[in-house]
């Protein structure tokens, strides 16, 4: 099952908008890079509405004891009921990547943004080093 989201214009860099896909809820995030992703739009912990959750980067530990510098190459959708956070590239939980949320497949066609509820093309379930 294919449904269109929105138009391609409609979803700037780091936004979140939610569908509806059959009957599954969705989460389309365009992550800053401009790179989309969609997920079950229902935290794992009890059900929160990722669509009002908070997109931000992550933080690693520097070299100093309490610093932290950015990690370009992970962004992470918080859940605004209890701050569960999710890797937006794998649907993982920060915290415990062996638990994660369930992957569409999301991309641009024409000037649309179409998403299916098919599994995107298969890659490691690691979520950022913690």
């Amino acid at each position: 099952m294919k449904q269109v989201l929105c138009g391609k214009d409609e979803l700037a860099p780091g936004e979140i908008r939610k569908a509806q896909v059959g009957p599954i809820p969705v989460v389309v995030i365009r992550a800053r890079d401009g790179n989309l992703y969609a997920l079950t739009a229902k935290c794992l912990h009890e059900g929160g509405p990722l669509e009002a959750g908070k997109l931000y980067e992550y933080m690693t530990p520097a070299d100093e004891v309490g610093e932290y510098v950015p990690d370009k190459t992970c962004e992470v959708l918080k859940c605004p009921w209890h701050g569960y956070e999710y890797d937006i590239r794998t649907g993982c939980v920060i915290a415990d990547p062996t638990r994660r949320l369930q992957q569409f497949s999301v991309r641009e066609e024409g000037d649309d943004i179409v998403v299916e509820l098919t599994p995107p093309k298969p890659e490691p379930a690691v979520a950022a080093s913690v």
